[in-house]
């Protein structure tokens, strides 16, 4: 992977990881400067490569139409008011968990799932921001984990992180194994609760990002053959 594929991989996940962690994070008021360049660099190259279709696209030009006319849609308290309705308090119960173990394993929360991502933070010596209350195995800090995963760009052959010969978990393998299994059904809850754009779009480029990077990190300036 050279070193502008590496930079778009880690601007697309940062994005992801800024909209699912919320605006305890995120500000939701940064949304046109921080979150939707990011996206919108990753979703090019993605489509450049024909890992996403023409829905997706057009989703993403309307999230831009919205930020280019300040639509109320993307103003800081109704994105705010769409978080806790999607992932935190739907009065009908939780439209969207954003934890893996309500997907995998048990079912339930605080399951296997969490005392395996506990173990990967605490080997990696990482921290959950206590300041922001959530459990280990939630999406944005399985997120941020996968970007900690992958290599400084150009790293000598025998000193990645993420070398198979250290014993260490790949990006590959940590987004096949842990991560793909359920960001599929999250992109599909999403889409039944009605999601507002950003977070279907957002829903969208997880599905497709993830499914790259399990892919042994396809690189996006390669040409098809």
């Amino acid at each position: 992977m050279n070193d502008h594929d590496h930079h778009l991989l880690l601007r697309g996940l940062e994005s992801l990881a800024w909209v699912f962690q919320g605006a305890a994070g995120g500000q939701w008021s940064e949304v046109r400067t921080v979150c939707l360049p990011k996206m919108a660099a990753v979703l090019l190259a993605l489509e450049s490569r024909n890992l996403v279709d023409e829905v997706v696209m057009n989703m993403a030009e309307e999230v831009h139409a919205l930020a280019e006319t300040k639509n109320p849609l993307l103003s800081p308290e109704s994105l705010e008011q769409e978080y806790v309705r999607l992932f935190v308090n739907h009065r009908d119960g939780l439209s969207v968990p954003l934890c893996q173990s309500c997907y995998t394993g048990e079912g339930r929360m605080m399951g296997e799932p969490a005392l395996a991502m506990q173990s990967r933070l605490d080997q990696a010596g990482l921290r959950v921001d206590t300041s922001m209350p959530m459990p280990p195995d939630h999406l944005a800090i399985e997120l941020a984990y996968l970007m900690v995963l992958f290599p400084e760009p150009d790293p000598l052959p025998r000193n990645s992180p993420t070398d198979n010969s250290q014993g260490k978990e790949t990006p590959a393998t940590f987004a096949a194994k842990t991560l793909l299994p359920w960001v599929g059904t999250v992109r599909r809850r999403l889409v039944e609760a009605e999601a507002s754009p950003l977070f279907r779009l957002a829903g969208e480029l997880l599905v497709a990002l993830i499914s790259v990077i399990a892919e042994k990190n396809i690189s996006f300036s390669e040409q098809h053959a």
